[in-house]
């Protein structure tokens, strides 16, 4: 699919579609240095980051697919 087809309703297949990824702690650390970029306190970031946001939270898997995407790549 390319942005020239990108609709509505095609993201909500998408998204109907997505399973959730494993979630690694480098995931979380890079969620909780995000938090801080859009102007949360570190504490608060840290602890939300590590124990409040729940590994099914969209941004959280959405770094952690990038993670794998990126880390195949590398492999190739």
């Amino acid at each position: 699919m390319t942005i020239e087809h990108l609709t509505a309703g095609s993201l909500i297949e998408l998204a109907r579609a997505a399973r959730t990824v494993p979630v690694t702690s480098d995931d979380r650390i890079e969620f909780g240095r995000a938090l801080i970029l859009q102007g949360y306190a570190p504490a608060p970031a840290a602890r939300m980051s590590a124990v409040e946001i729940l590994d099914n939270d969209g941004a959280l898997q959405m770094l952690a697919r990038h993670r794998i995407r990126f880390s195949s790549q590398v492999r190739q």
